[in-house]
């Protein structure tokens, strides 16, 4: 039986579990943008290129030896591992993250065989609650729960676990909307947050997302 406490939370953040975190988040977009582009319930077949490709240029490889992610040598590549991990990559993967989830919205909310046109601004606004501003200094999410720059990383660790919090919720939730809007598959939330986000994490209001968190052992 999966345990019920979280293996993330505010008090408690190691390397291990951020990175094995940050690969399953990134694993997960990708499976949702894949499996977009081959659902005949959607029209556009290019969610992967757009929100996917184009967007990433770090490689995750999780305490297991999985790896996902993009290189691209025209950018300023990142690599992280749970025995390596810069701030600045921390930050850019971050920021990455949030450029995907907009830019995935979006076309979500633009693709005439959805019904649905709030995808931006159920997953994208209403979860995205930091800011993160990249190396470039180009800066994305809404609100102002805390602003993340290259020179803090993803420190102080209360408002980094919140932040992979708000991450994990964004993913169930988008994988929810996904279920009920597309008229060919109903298995987002099974396959992309279920079977894939196997961390639970609490925030720092104490609410708890995320799966079996006895059974990624790394």
């Amino acid at each position: 039986m999966a345990s019920v406490h979280p293996d993330i939370r505010p008090a408690g953040l190691n390397q291990k579990d951020l990175v094995n975190l940050m690969y399953m988040i990134v694993s997960s977009i990708n499976g949702i943008c894949l499996k977009l582009d081959s659902s005949g319930g959607v029209n556009d077949t290019d969610y992967t290129a757009n929100c996917y490709t184009a967007i990433f240029n770090t490689i995750i490889e999780d305490t297991r030896g999985n790896r996902t992610g993009v290189y691209s040598a025209e950018k300023n590549f990142h690599q992280v591992s749970p025995y390596g991990v810069k701030d600045a990559a921390m930050i850019e993967l971050a920021y990455q993250i949030y450029n995907s989830l907009e830019t995935l919205t979006e076309q979500l909310d633009s693709d005439d065989t959805l019904d649905d046109t709030d995808y931006e601004a159920n997953v994208y606004t209403a979860k995205c609650l930091h800011m993160v501003t990249n190396q470039t200094g180009n800066t994305l999410g809404n609100g102002s729960a805390f602003w993340f720059t290259p020179g803090s990383g993803l420190n102080p660790q209360r408002e980094a676990v919140d932040l992979m919090y708000n991450l994990v919720d964004a993913i169930e939730t988008l994988t929810e909307q996904l279920d009920g809007d597309d008229a060919s598959d109903t298995d987002y939330e099974a396959l992309w947050f279920t079977a894939n986000i196997l961390l639970r994490v609490e925030n720092s209001t104490g609410n708890t997302v995320g799966n079996n968190s006895t059974s990624y052992k790394g």
